[in-house]
């Protein structure tokens, strides 16, 4: 999947990064203080939460397998970085489309009466980076939190409209895996496999199709879960099917372990990382001719 969505009022793992265009790091605890009581960095806060209240919305970015793969298998720096850099730029033009498409309240309108849409100025997120899957296979994704709680233009605090959000989460999933694949193409010259429809997302040309299953443990799972207990044919599984899978399945998250650690294990492993240069080649399609005036 592309991107995931969920309401949340879970508090996330891991090291917070403050989404903005300069990047920067957030403070823990400011980031709870913003999804348990709704109070941002400056102090101001809206309405308190009731016992329903939907504290923030989930959203996940994920790399193609193979992408995650050649990253942690090939000992090669220069490709790591460019990866690295590729997934960071395509996060931060999916929250760009987010900030400026679903960073809308519902304002009642006293000539109408209706709740009408009105943009924020801007949308606040906070990013968390993880490596691994829940069964510790290489996996490099991006959750992102986006508070319930956002100012208004005027200062005062509001909802953010979650069917908005909703709506536009897989867009902004297809601009990531979009992008990814542009940065790739252009820093590293990675040609594509073929774009799944749902999600937007391609594998890496080259890849071993066999390697990238072998190394999808929390993938197999998923589908072998859903194939015992729900109705599901040959197509991929729906978000709906998905998150009765994930949350069935849910293992606790592998314990955390430093990124060079992860790495003497994933290298040390017998599953390794093959290589398919004929896919490539196709993929790539036939050097162009020269032209040559006469």
């Amino acid at each position: 999947m592309a991107t995931g969505w969920r309401r949340s009022r879970r508090r996330p793992t891991g090291r917070p990064l403050r989404y903005q265009r300069g990047g920067g790091d957030a403070d823990a605890e400011t980031v709870a203080r913003w999804l348990d009581e709704g109070i941002i960095p400056n102090g101001a806060h809206g309405r308190a939460f009731g016992g329903r209240s939907v504290h923030g919305f989930d959203l996940t970015f994920c790399s193609p397998k193979s992408v995650s793969l050649v990253r942690a298998l090939r000992t090669d720096d220069v490709v790591a970085k460019a990866i690295a850099n590729a997934h960071a730029a395509a996060l931060s033009e999916a929250m760009e489309y987010l900030a400026v498409h679903a960073g809308y309240p519902r304002v009642h309108n006293l000539h109408t009466g209706e709740k009408d849409l009105v943009r924020l100025p801007g949308l606040a997120a906070i990013a968390y980076q993880h490596e691994t899957s829940r069964s510790g296979d290489p996996h490099l994704h991006t959750d992102v939190i986006v508070p319930n709680r956002q100012a208004r233009a005027d200062g005062a605090m509001v909802s953010i409209d979650g069917t908005s959000l909703y709506h536009e989460a897989k867009a902004a999933g297809v601009i990531y895996q979009a992008t990814l694949r542009r940065e790739l193409h252009q820093s590293m010259g990675f040609e594509w496999a073929r774009v799944a429809p749902s999600t937007g997302m391609a594998e890496l040309a080259g890849v071993d199709r066999e390697t990238i299953t072998a190394w999808s443990r929390r993938s197999s799972q998923l589908r072998e879960w859903a194939a015992g207990h729900l109705q599901v044919g040959d197509k991929p599984l729906s978000a709906a099917q998905l998150a009765a899978a994930q949350k069935a399945t849910r293992p606790a998250k592998p314990e955390e372990l430093a990124w060079t650690r992860l790495l003497e294990q994933w290298r040390s492993d017998a599953r390794g990382l093959r290589l398919d240069r004929a896919a490539f080649e196709e993929a790539r399609g036939p050097p162009h001719s020269s032209l040559h005036a006469v």
